[in-house]
């Protein structure tokens, strides 16, 4: 088969699953000003649902080099607590060490918001443009973010990229002490997800991006794109390959790793609310030429 009859291939399934796709409320044009109010509205940036205290305290694992929260990332190693918050600062705005209500609302800047959602549509569109490439998008989040990368799935598959898979519903590990346990990669709709055999499961950790880019090879070259949030993306941030992130307010490791150079594309957002207060947001990714 020749890559024009792959592409064509993907393009037709590409279409087929585009039918089932949900609609939802419409984003217009190039311009993305109208999708700061519902940013605003939905609190998925301006005050957000996590408190400062979050934020603070998520900074200090961080450092103390728990990996729940270093998302696989090497900075912890010589990074300050004030450092980790100035990134969270520089990527967010607002102060949450200064705020005098630590239990009250976070906040994300929408502004900042909307000019990383226009940095992530022009370099979706730019791969879509050119005939599309190998991706892999992976959820730490299933239950907020897996509808939004599965669109964002859907459309670069239909433009021609291919979606990698790998370790496909393959046992990875048991927990510790619970050996008749386990956790594998399931993908869905070409988004990675962590299960134990029922269940998606809520993940920060970087094992399991390793473990995928590991068996694809490594890392740049192999890997065109990673679409991920938490360790899935912090790992591959690690190992070179262009990424496109999400973050909440109280994911420093992300915000760190941007503030030192590693990547560009950490949009800052709340990663876990009700889907569909996401499809706006995805429906302006997509809004390609």
């Amino acid at each position: 088969m020749t890559r024009a009859d792959r592409v064509q291939r993907r393009r037709a399934l590409g279409k087929a699953l585009f039918r089932h796709q949900t609609p939802g409320p419409a984003v217009t044009g190039p311009d993305l000003t109208p999708l700061r109010e519902h940013l605003m509205k939905s609190r998925l940036a301006g005050e957000v649902g996590t408190p400062p205290r979050s934020t603070l305290t998520n900074c200090a694992r961080l450092v103390a080099g728990d990996d729940r929260y270093t998302f696989g990332l090497p900075d912890w190693q010589d990074a300050s607590l004030l450092e980790a918050v100035g990134a969270v600062r520089a990527l967010c705005g607002g102060d949450p060490g200064g705020v005098q209500d630590q239990h009250g609302h976070g906040w994300i800047d929408p502004d900042r918001t909307l000019e990383s959602v226009a940095l992530h549509r022009d370099r979706l569109a730019e791969l879509a443009g050119s005939g599309g490439g190998r991706v892999l998008l992976a959820t730490g989040h299933p239950t907020g973010l897996l509808p939004h990368y599965a669109a964002i799935a859907r459309a670069l598959q239909w433009h021609g990229s291919e979606l990698l898979a790998p370790l496909d519903d393959l046992r990875l590990a048991s927990p510790a002490g619970a050996p008749n346990r386990f956790r594998g990669i399931r993908f869905l709709d070409g988004v990675g997800c962590v299960f134990d055999g029922g269940r998606l499961l809520h993940t920060h950790r970087a094992r399991y991006m390793e473990a995928m880019l590991d068996r694809l090879g490594g890392g740049p070259g192999v890997v065109d794109l990673v679409v991920a949030d938490h360790g899935m993306a912090g790992a591959a941030i690690a190992r070179g390959v262009p990424t496109l992130s999400i973050a909440d307010v109280n994911d420093p490791a992300l915000p760190l790793a941007q503030a030192r150079g590693r990547t560009d594309g950490v949009l800052a957002i709340d990663d876990n609310l009700a889907p569909r207060l996401f499809v706006p947001v995805t429906q302006a990714m997509l809004l390609w030429p």
